[in-house]
């Protein structure tokens, strides 16, 4: 599928930022969230771009009023100075066993340890470097601002603790965010994509070519094309940022999640179709909706569902992980997620303008004339 430039509005239509940076928390942004178009029933899908190398002996400096996006293999160094000077990030650094380690263990437990450990980041050089920092930027394009990110670390593997304090693999897990720390793992760039629909009881849908293989829950419903490593690596990315806008929502809002909860139709852990009427009556009288609404992460894409969620993973995992599934989808699929859940994009909509008051505000593009310097110009080609 091709790259839908229309759910993004150009740059001259936002409203021009105060030159410089800001900070995070309590921090009133100087341009408004970029809103979205209505659903148009295309979903975004760049190809990956064509671009030489940047020679690590002439490091880009972050220029404190303009940015310029890189794009290619860039330099670690050029990676680590872009975040620090343009996002805000405090520190980027490849993690080490011990730090790995002390964070798995329970307080008050013993040092949880690690068999075979090995350290991991993209390199001394890598287009993985300019691949984050477009999934960053896409989030600033879409939203304004960005999520607070104050740490970034880089680990091959994420591991959980067992009973008997070993950390125990976990390879499918690209990225995770908590507390202001993004934590990129080596999987982060796995195969990944949202419904190219709404599931529909006809089984028509848009031509996709190469499709991802089936997983639970996803048929009859709308396929998930495959798409190019970048791109599943930039979803990955950003849903992770969408925990970082959570964290950031809830400071500017500490009901933010009890009512995203029941807009979309969360009560008590178990997701049922709003679009339901009864559903969205027991949601309102605070009573338990009936269970042939629930929606179980075995039949999440069935187009039964009136409000369908946009991956297994926003339904086996929890509303947090609804959320930033979302807010991922927002920027990426924005035309998919009205279509199949209404309720989300409209929640996000609803809300962004007070989430955005806790987020980070950053400089503009760097512009010749009217026309910024970054991939804007190939989508406009």
């Amino acid at each position: 599928m091709q790259y839908d430039s229309s759910q993004r509005i150009p740059m001259s239509a936002q409203v021009t930022p105060l030159l410089g940076l800001s900070s995070g928390a309590g921090v009133m942004p100087f341009f408004q969230p970029r809103l979205l178009t209505p659903a148009t029933g295309i979903q975004r899908n760049p190809q990956p771009r064509t671009t030489t190398s940047s020679s690590p002996t002439h490091q880009r400096q972050p220029n404190p009023l303009f940015r310029s996006i890189p794009e290619g293999i860039i330099s670690r160094v050029e990676f680590d100075q872009y975040l620090m000077g343009y996002f805000g990030v405090q520190d980027v650094h490849t993690g080490t066993q011990t730090e790995q380690e002390e964070a798995l263990t329970r307080h008050g437990g013993s040092t949880t340890s690690i068999p075979n450990w090995q350290s991991w980041d993209p390199g001394a050089s890598s287009a993985d470097y300019s691949h984050i920092i477009r999934a960053i930027e896409d989030v600033a394009e879409t939203f304004g601002t960005i999520p607070t990110i104050r740490t970034v670390v880089f680990f091959k593997i994420s591991y959980k603790p067992n009973a008997t304090g070993m950390g125990v693999a976990e390879p499918g897990v690209g990225a995770s965010f908590g507390a202001g720390r993004l934590t990129i793992y080596e999987a982060f760039s796995r195969s990944r994509a949202f419904p190219n629909a709404r599931s529909d009881a006809s089984g028509t849908y848009p031509a996709v070519g190469v499709v991802l293989a089936p997983a639970t829950g996803e048929t009859p419903g709308a396929p998930r094309p495959y798409q190019s490593r970048e791109y599943s690596l930039r979803e990955n990315i950003v849903h992770e940022l969408g925990h970082g806008i959570a964290e950031d929502a809830l400071r500017a809002d500490p009901d933010v999640f009890t009512k995203f909860h029941r807009a979309v139709g969360w009560v008590g852990g178990q997701l049922f179709d709003i679009g339901q009427p009864a559903v969205a009556n027991a949601i309102l009288t605070d009573t338990l909706p009936p269970s042939q609404y629930q929606i179980q992460a075995n039949d999440w894409n069935n187009p039964q569902w009136i409000e369908q969620p946009m991956s297994y993973y926003a339904v086996d995992d929890g509303p947090g992980e609804d959320f930033a599934e979302a807010i991922s989808a927002f920027v990426y699929a924005p035309s998919i997620l009205q279509q199949r859940t209404p309720n989300r994009h409209q929640f996000i909509l609803d809300n962004i303008g007070l989430w955005t008051t806790r987020m980070r505000s950053l400089p503009q593009p760097l512009q010749r004339g009217d026309f910024p310097l970054n991939e804007e110009i190939g989508r406009m080609a």
